[in-house]
């Protein structure tokens, strides 16, 4: 990762100076758009140093994955393939949560009652000077529009802030015909969202709202049709994006064909302004698929591919769903009760069958798809009642609780540890100095269990790295405690400090390229002052 800041910042310097002669330039090559030259003649003079450099994938169309980026060349850790500019970025898409309509800062629910309202569409806002580093111009496009029946809104505080979003991509076939030609270009699945589908009838009240109070006259008059085929295209092919501490929705053109993967080997960065960076998080070479994640790393296989067919409309078959074990993590495997007493490991026959039965390591015994989605939904109760004001106590029978039916490194067991680690230190009477020996060799324990799987499920750090951080985080200061008991034991206490040093290093390594205002940003903040001298 210490390689992929100065990258950045070499195409930042690029994209200023021509790519020849080192003069000021603006015209970017049109391939890549990651070089600039002052005239036509640099640039074809260029060409041949260039040539290697410029575009490092190609797009490829097969009936089984779609349209997908085939890597052109060995493509090396860091190096940037794709940056671009959104088509759109706006609100959170769905999300009924009140925004400040023209910085999209998230409001109070009490603030979107009371406070200050965009003096033409009256839209609720943050305060008459708030701006956005994104574009200073946001809210200019879809205010025309608002600003219609927008007494009758405000009265009644009818503010679907689902609809906003959607109205920012219908609006670009009259402000920006090419973003418009490419939005269009992607795919919206239609043939799975018609009116007997779940999503036709949440979409179709996006559709009303925006019909009945925006979209009448035939200036912006519009169809059902057309709506539900944007709000399709944002469901299946729309980021969501952290940009300066907002939580926002953004569809790439390029970025939005790349294939989805369990186990990606891209990362992905956003600048203050919204643009997208993908880097290769590892070697690609020639000819091998470019491939992010469209869904949760700390979800179990069967919860993956579901996530995946409801939103995307694909079923995943990918390393890591085709293996029952999840690479030997046991992340979803169950434990055999058969008579109470077997234990063994129940994973399913074909895990890239959604039915298929699943079967015991130990014994004969076999359970259906249905029974195991029975135990998941009860076991979730537990876990969501333990989290709801969790304490030691509370987590600690429910994982106790937990062992009994799943592996310890299941994907609810994890949730409950990453929460135990960080309450063992931190929480009312059971600070670090006040921890027994034992309980702080659990932490410790606990620390390296969730860290093992962490390294087979996201071993580049990409996906999974506010967890991982606070994992290392956490060990290191469980070790220093212990270090600090047995001081008198030199080689002992040193050992687990060079550890502790070791781990803290690596936290802090894993979170420093986090965008500014975000939760890595701040987390790393926090963690800095702990430097071990």
């Amino acid at each position: 990762m210490a390689m992929y800041n100065e990258i950045i910042s070499k195409h930042l310097k690029n994209i200023s100076h021509c790519a020849f002669c080192g003069n000021s330039a603006s015209s970017k090559c049109a391939a890549c758009t990651l070089v600039v030259y002052c005239s036509k003649e640099h640039q074809k003079a260029h060409w041949k140093q260039h040539k290697n450099e410029c575009l490092s994938y190609e797009l490829q169309i097969d009936s089984n994955v779609g349209r997908h980026l085939i890597a052109k060349r060995t493509i090396n850790p860091f190096e940037i393939i794709i940056q671009e500019e959104p088509l759109v970025i706006g609100p959170k898409f769905p999300t009924s949560e009140p925004i400040c309509i023209k910085c999209l800062q998230r409001l109070k629910r009490s603030e979107s009652l009371v406070e200050s309202l965009c003096e033409k569409c009256l839209w609720p806002i943050c305060g008459t000077g708030c701006v956005t580093s994104i574009n200073k111009n946001i809210h200019e496009g879809e205010c025309t529009v608002l600003v219609k029946g927008s007494e009758k809104i405000a009265k009644n505080n009818d503010y679907m802030y689902d609809a906003l979003t959607p109205l920012k991509c219908l609006l670009l076939q009259f402000t920006d015909k090419n973003k418009w030609n490419r939005l269009m270009e992607l795919k919206s699945h239609m043939e799975y969202r018609g009116p007997e589908s779940e999503v036709y009838e949440e979409i179709n009240s996006v559709y009303n709202y925006l019909k009945n109070n925006y979209l009448s006259g035939e200036e912006f008059e519009t169809s059902s049709d057309l709506i539900h085929t944007i709000c399709g295209i944002l469901d299946v092919n729309a980021l969501d994006v952290q940009v300066a501490g907002l939580e926002l929705t953004a569809i790439y053109p390029t970025v939005s064909k790349l294939e989805h993967n369990c186990l990606p080997n891209t990362g992905i960065s956003f600048d203050k302004c919204g643009r997208i960076y993908v880097y290769a998080s590892r070697k690609i070479t020639k000819g091998e698929h470019i491939t992010t994640m469209y869904t949760n790393a700390l979800w179990g296989t069967r919860e993956r591919r579901a996530h995946l067919l409801s939103t995307k409309y694909f079923k995943c078959k990918c390393k890591r769903c085709s293996d029952a074990t999840e690479l030997g993590t046991n992340f979803s495997t169950i434990v055999c009760n058969v008579k109470g007493f077997c234990k063994g490991n129940l994973t399913p026959i074909h895990p890239l069958d959604d039915s298929s039965e699943w079967e015991c390591d130990r014994c004969p015994n076999t359970v259906s798809s249905d029974k195991i989605d029975a135990i998941l939904t009860e076991l979730n109760h537990i876990v969501d009642k333990a989290l709801q004001n969790p304490s030691i106590n509370s987590l600690e029978d429910a994982f106790s609780k937990l062992k009994t039916r799943i592996h310890s490194n299941h994907y609810l067991c994890f949730n409950v540890k990453h929460t135990l680690i960080q309450l063992y230190g931190h929480s009312m009477g059971y600070k670090h100095s006040m921890l027994t020996d034992d309980l702080l060799k659990r932490k410790s324990e606990l620390c390296r269990d969730m860290f093992f799987v962490l390294n087979i499920i996201d071993p580049l750090y990409i996906r999974l790295n506010i967890y991982t951080s606070v994992i290392l985080y956490e060990l290191h200061l469980a070790l220093l405690e212990s270090a600090a008991r047995i001081s008198e034991n030199k080689a002992e206490s040193k050992g687990m400090r060079d550890e502790a040093k070791v781990l803290l290093s690596k936290a802090l390594d894993i979170l420093k390229n986090e965008p500014e205002g975000s939760p890595g940003f701040k987390l790393l903040q926090a963690y800095k002052p702990s430097i071990i001298k």
